[in-house]
């Protein structure tokens, strides 16, 4: 009897102290749940706030990130002519690298970088520079939107200037001085397809430095480059290529925008421009024609004059025979071709009739031969015989030259 009353008394003993210790066992299982809580919220904050480059979206970008470019080798043999031009030219005309990335289903990003002449070990001509770097945000075929550092979308060969893109060594000189390729100016624009054979452009850039043009080169050293610009003005540009047929393009282009630096009055340059090339069987045609219209040219310079134009046309004949096209020239391709080119920068005169100038009427003829053999690479070799209408005594602003280049693409 007394021995079951001792074990009743332990038990209850026992029992009432595990109950006087029950209440700090929820206080800890709480304690748990909220560092739990805790830690979780945290690991979520930084999931959110993670840069995309550590995630899996950096390989993706990688992935759509492409490298290209192209290049131009010169030999020059410049021929006398009374100038001081004369003599043999070694030249690593340029080499562009281009970075292009996709960095999303509608979002795109184009880069070049450019080489000119050596590079800045080059000498008085050598140069690095950015020739394009911009942002286009595609939303549909007919609508995408382009800003940045972007080629203006006039002539033939600017927006078109790779080594393989045109047959002769050196750009058509059209396109050198009443069109400066390669013309690129910051701005925004737009652009899409409006049909399937018909395509826009159209932009707001920075404009011309019309205080820097001249008989001799045109418009060419009016481009600012990225500088500040010389008023407050912006310049407008467009472009609408149709292809009514297959084997035929043409193309219409303009550029217009105040030239004159700030404080003095307005003065608009206006360019418009028209290209086609048209191939029928092993044959092709092609021209390009530009018209510079300033509309007070007294306020920029008076060696210019109202009007400056030119034009080039252009017969090929794509020369390798078909037997030959096989092995490690299955792809290869022999252009023989003519071009004959006029430029006037003083159209109907200077302002100033004192500085009127035959010399800068000026005619170009250059015959050559493009060998590709592969489509990514050129060896270009042609001679330019060179004319003017100068008076006697004047001396000639160029020469008849041979040209010898190496061009690529990759």
């Amino acid at each position: 009897m007394r021995k079951s009353v001792l074990v009743t008394t332990l038990m209850i003993g026992v029992f009432v102290g595990s109950a006087s210790h029950a209440d700090p066992l929820p206080d800890l299982q709480g304690q748990l749940d909220e560092l739990k809580g805790s830690i979780q919220r945290l690991q979520a904050e930084k999931s959110q706030t993670a840069p995309p480059e550590s995630s899996d979206y950096q390989k993706k970008l990688w992935g759509n990130t492409r490298l290209s470019g192209y290049g131009e080798l010169d030999f020059i043999s410049v021929k006398k002519n009374g100038n001081g031009k004369e003599g043999n030219i070694l030249d690593p005309r340029r080499v562009v690298l281009n970075v292009t990335s996709r960095l999303s289903d509608w979002i795109d990003f184009n880069s070049e970088l450019e080489w000119e002449h050596g590079g800045s070990d080059g000498g008085a001509e050598g140069s690095i520079s950015v020739e394009q770097a911009y942002l286009t945000f595609r939303f549909n075929p007919a609508f995408n939107i382009k800003s940045g550092v972007m080629l203006m979308p006039m002539g033939a060969i600017n927006q078109n200037h790779e080594p393989v893109s045109f047959y002769s060594s050196a750009r058509p000189a059209l396109d050198t001085f009443l069109i400066p390729s390669t013309w690129q100016e910051m701005g925004a624009g737009i652009s899409g397809a409006l049909h399937s054979k018909v395509d826009y452009q159209l932009m707001a850039v920075m404009g011309l430095d019309g205080t820097k043009f001249d008989g001799e080169n045109g418009l060419r050293e009016g481009r600012q480059g990225f500088g500040m610009d010389n008023n407050r003005n912006f310049g407008v540009t467009g472009r609408i290529d149709v292809r009514p047929i297959e084997a035929l393009t043409t193309s219409l282009s303009f550029y217009s925008g105040d030239s004159a630096p700030s404080g003095s009055p307005s003065a608009y340059t206006t360019v418009a421009a028209f290209d086609g090339r048209y191939r029928f069987s092993d044959f092709e045609l092609a021209g390009e024609y530009v018209h510079v219209y300033q509309d007070h040219p007294e306020v920029l310079n008076k060696e210019i004059g109202r009007n400056m134009s030119g034009y080039w046309v252009e017969g090929a004949w794509h020369a390798l025979p078909k037997a030959w096209q096989h092995g490690k020239l299955a792809s290869a391709d022999a252009v023989i071709f003519a071009r004959y080119s006029e430029l006037d920068t003083q159209e109907g005169g200077a302002i100033d009739p004192s500085k009127t100038s035959g010399k800068l009427n000026r005619n170009y003829t250059t015959v050559g031969m493009s060998f590709m053999p592969i489509p990514a690479v050129a060896i270009k070799a042609d001679y330019q015989f060179f004319g003017d209408h100068r008076s006697s005594g004047e001396i000639p602003l160029d020469n008849d030259k041979f040209q010898l280049t190496v061009g690529f693409v990759f």
